[in-house]
């Protein structure tokens, strides 16, 4: 016999766990299998790993010393395994991009031409670990206030725009036919919101509504685009809408007065990706295509006229 690594998993999970039943739970094994390898590993080192308890295992001194071992050379072959991929990927490969579903992801795909891969994820922390592992090279993610965003040490990032937060009202909306809502108006609509993720958003609005001196009444929720609208225009309720954009009939777009809610869109990549020492450029190119669907939104191109450019495209 040779020890393996999914020997070493074995032991490590057997350790993590404190039990033969839940290691071979974990591992989706049967249990005397993992009772059976585990004795085959122990006859092999001449020693006794794991002490049977009434309430499972624990680690033998020696066990300690195997299992610690175990975790670093684990570690360092999953990091063999991610340097190989991305020192693969680097001698030719196209640039893996993923990020949220903004105006700036499509605008960098295209930048990218045909060296590129994508994939829309919303979540921040599935972002942040594809960042970490060298899954991706780069990231369109969003930031909003009161929660932080935080990448790892490998990675860095820009601020590609500061994007206000309009909001979708029905026609019949008392505010429908102005040129801004205050926040405080919308007090007594029924809201439809996204379900709460990782972002920040559903906080953030919370928090400046409650600024205005009242509680959301979130009546519906939904990340589809579609569905919002349509919960709008039939039921009267009101939505949080990015600026760019076209509205469709029975709906009005409007600008939040104060400019309250906001989104930061950033870019984040690899240090050590090879798209790295484009950044500068992507980043221009992504402003100028930004800036021609501003001009497409009527609403938006309004907005950004009377001002709304400095805040925009601030700190």
């Amino acid at each position: 016999m040779r020890l393996e690594v999914r020997h070493l998993e074995l032991v490590v999970a057997i350790a993590d766990c404190g039990s033969l039943r839940k290691a071979a739970a974990r591992l989706h094994l049967t249990q005397p299998a993992v009772t059976t390898q585990l004795k085959r590993i122990e006859d092999h080192l001449g020693g006794v790993l794991f002490l049977r308890t009434a309430d499972g295992v624990r680690l033998t001194p020696t066990g300690q010393d195997f299992v610690r071992e175990a975790r670093s050379m684990i570690a360092q072959l999953q990091t063999l395994e991610r340097v190989t991929r991305r020192n693969a990927h680097s001698s030719g490969g196209p640039t893996r991009l993923a990020g949220i579903p903004a105006y700036h992801f499509g605008l960098l795909a295209s930048a990218l031409k045909d060296a590129v891969t994508s994939r829309t994820v919303k979540e921040t922390g599935t972002l942040t670990a594809l960042l970490t592992t060298g899954e991706i090279d780069l990231a369109v993610m969003r930031r909003f206030p009161g929660t932080a965003l935080t990448l790892p040490p490998n990675a860095g990032h820009r601020l590609l725009t500061r994007e206000p937060l309009f909001v979708g009202v029905p026609e019949h909306h008392p505010y429908a036919d102005g040129t801004e809502v205050p926040l405080a108006a919308l007090a007594d609509d029924k809201w439809v919101m996204p379900e709460p993720d990782d972002s920040g958003m559903n906080a953030h609005f919370a928090r400046e509504c409650a600024a205005a001196g009242f509680e959301q009444r979130i009546a519906h929720f939904s990340g589809e685009a579609h569905v919002a609208l349509t919960l709008i225009r039939e039921s009267g309720a009101v939505c949080p809408l990015y600026p760019v954009g076209g509205t469709p009939p029975g709906v009005a777009r409007l600008p939040v007065a104060g400019n309250p809610l906001v989104r930061e869109v950033v870019l984040a990549w690899r240090l050590d990706a090879p798209v790295a020492r484009e950044v500068d450029d992507l980043c221009a190119q992504v402003a100028v295509g930004y800036r021609k669907l501003v001009e497409e939104s009527e609403v938006y191109a309004r907005w950004w006229r009377n001002g709304g450019e400095a805040f925009a495209l601030s700190s």
